[in-house]
């Protein structure tokens, strides 16, 4: 699922979509193909609709030994919804994987495919831990023991739980323990599971799996082992970037440049600036004095001398930044923005509305096509011969 407008993340996504974010030296949607490949699935299925082109343009028709098909929504169907439209494209199927875009994880496919299988679940929601259970909920698992139920819902030896879920707490203003289980957008559905989607706009957590469950159908859950982080918000994506470069997410990584931030290509930052805790994309460029913290610095930013940047900052594409300036704790600036020197800030540059960037996105089709065309990378070569198609036996996976 990649079609989201990750208006959590603006002015990040004012002009990248968040499957192709930056995480170390790969992209966010990349570690969801990467699990695919590992579980030894070769076909997907991408559904985009914001800034779609530059997913294609990016990943193409054959990227890591998966082949990917692309489902362009017109207009938002939701988490399910969206996969309903897919999966009518597709029709011959046993069961799919739904994985979600806003997510950078290395788990393991094939541990989770097993169980689905033996518990003979309608759905089976892949679980993770989180300290923050608070952001995205929290899904409570049945006790029961195998004698009481088939489906092994006892922990795993090391702790790890699995087995039937009976409800869900959204946002839980407290919880026992220093973590919770949590649901982490990954499913396994069977083609029944899928027949109850309607061709509308239609959730997954606000509908289908609730009413599942008031239908008595069998949905279970199994903590699976490994690296998970929703990188939604600005913090967590920060967060994420950096455990590339620790080594906590396997198949990707980054370094830690020698003013503390991690840098994308061709940046060109001054010896004596400090940018320590800080995402640099692309092409920024930074002068001397200038010191930043914990902060995310977008594609082809220019960065005056002596300027003081806060933590929690985020400076949208192409903006300017004049010597001298100072931008306090939190700051949001727009993409294409101009700080004047020795001017502080202390509050968000304006934002335009939803209908005002819909407008302006229509108006201005020829530049989305100048910014996916500087996204565009060298693929595998897609095999000759007809149409593209789901190989025979391969389990068809949703992005």
């Amino acid at each position: 699922m990649a079609g989201g407008n990750g208006n959590r993340l603006r002015p990040i996504t004012d002009t990248i979509p968040k499957p192709l974010l930056p995480v170390g030296r790969d992209r966010a949607m990349t570690a969801s193909i990467n699990m695919l490949r590992a579980a030894g699935i070769r076909c997907a299925v991408v559904t985009t609709r914001y800034m779609h082109e530059q997913i294609k343009d990016f990943y193409g028709e054959y990227y890591n030994g998966v082949r990917l098909l692309y489902s362009v929504e017109t207009s938002p169907l939701g988490t399910a919804g969206g996969v309903r439209a897919a999966a009518d494209v597709i029709n011959d199927f046993d069961e799919l994987i739904v994985l979600s875009g806003d997510a950078v994880c290395d788990f393991d496919l094939d541990e989770a495919l097993s169980y689905h299988r033996r518990s003979g679940a309608e759905a089976t929601l892949l679980l993770a831990r989180s300290d923050e259970p608070w952001n995205y909920g929290v899904v409570t698992v049945s006790g029961d023991s195998e004698e009481n139920d088939s489906t092994s819902d006892e922990p795993f030896g090391d702790g790890r739980v699995c087995g039937r879920i009976t409800g869900f707490v959204e946002k839980p203003t407290s919880f026992d323990g220093d973590t919770a289980v949590i649901n982490s957008g990954i499913y396994i559905l069977s083609r029944r599971a899928v027949g109850m989607i309607p061709r509308a706009k239609y959730d997954f957590g606000r509908n289908l799996f609730p009413h599942m469950l008031s239908r008595g159908d069998k949905i279970c859950g199994i903590e699976v082992d490994g690296y998970w982080c929703d990188i939604g918000g600005f913090e967590a994506y920060r967060r994420a970037c950096f455990d590339t470069a620790y080594g906590k997410i396997k198949g990707y990584s980054a370094h830690i440049d020698e003013s503390g931030a991690i840098m994308g290509e061709y940046c060109r930052v001054h010896d004596r600036a400090v940018f320590d805790g800080c995402v640099l994309h692309d092409g920024v460029t930074a002068g001397a004095d200038t010191t930043a913290v914990d902060s995310i610095i977008c594609r082809g930013v220019t960065i005056g001398n002596r300027v003081t940047i806060e933590p929690g900052c985020v400076i949208g594409a192409y903006s300017i930044i004049e010597d001298g300036a100072v931008l306090r704790s939190g700051m949001k600036i727009p993409p294409r923005s101009y700080v004047k020197a020795g001017e502080e800030y202390e509050s968000d540059l304006r934002f335009s509305g939803k209908d005002e960037e819909k407008e302006e996105n229509d108006k201005n089709k020829d530049k989305e096509k100048v910014l996916s065309a500087s996204f565009t990378t060298r693929h595998a070569s897609v095999p000759e011969g007809g149409p593209v198609a789901a190989p025979e036996g391969d389990i068809l996976k949703i992005l």
